[in-house]
């Protein structure tokens, strides 16, 4: 029988970027809801990282009175076997974000943690694009949308130009679906580093330059 023609051209945002492993590149080993003894350890990066996505993603929940004392009980039950200095490290950075004026907006009241998108964007020729993926972080304003990915890469590169190129294809996809979504004209971008707790903006015209790319077909080519 012949082959049924394609409807859409799939992409993952999350595919065009390695997974991150305590060195931040290669294959890592799937999150657990709760780690398992080989990952514990003085130090552990992969699990720390693991730790401080999931303390973002819930910690904006809970009233600020209350957050460190929730970090730390979550911290004991999911890294009992972490030395506490670790453990109190990894709820400093974090609650150094959440309590920062910075960022009190995108983890503020409406903003969606792991938000998950799709979208279809139309190509000069072929089938559409289908862009699937969940972005750490989602904040929708009237006529602005900000969008931020977590990286638990050690150390974290201290420039824009020291950031892998499949880091901003990413961002780029989810630029593109995020704008054909709402309609936004106005989309922010920006890399959160989970060692250090720093957010790093991404220029909208470096992801300009990787959303021509995505639309030439490159990055699945």
């Amino acid at each position: 029988a012949p082959r049924a023609e394609a409807r859409s051209v799939p992409l993952a945002p999350s595919r065009l970027a390695p997974l991150e492993t305590e060195e931040g590149s290669g294959v890592a080993a799937p999150a657990e809801a709760a780690p398992s003894p080989r990952l514990l350890g003085a130090g552990n990066r992969f699990l720390r990282g693991t730790l401080t996505h999931a303390l973002l993603q819930h910690l904006p929940q809970v009233a600020p009175a209350k957050r460190k004392s929730t970090a730390n009980k979550y911290l004991a039950a999911r890294a009992s076997e972490l030395p506490a200095k670790i453990r109190n490290g990894i709820a400093a950075e974090v609650l150094a974000i959440l309590d920062h004026p910075q960022f009190a907006a995108a983890f503020g009241q409406g903003s969606l943690a792991e938000a998950p998108i799709v979208a279809e964007i139309p190509l000069p020729s072929g089938p559409p694009l289908r862009i699937s993926g969940q972005i750490d972080r989602l904040l929708a304003e009237a006529g602005r949308v900000t969008i931020i990915d977590y990286k638990t890469n050690r150390p974290p590169p201290a420039e824009l130009s020291g950031v892998p190129e499949s880091y901003l294809l990413q961002l780029a996809a989810y630029r593109l679906a995020v704008k054909r979504i709402y309609g936004a004209q106005m989309v922010e971008a920006g890399l959160l580093w989970t060692d250090g707790a720093r957010l790093m903006a991404v220029p909208a015209a470096l992801l300009d330059d990787h959303e021509k790319a995505i639309l030439s077909g490159r990055p699945w080519a």
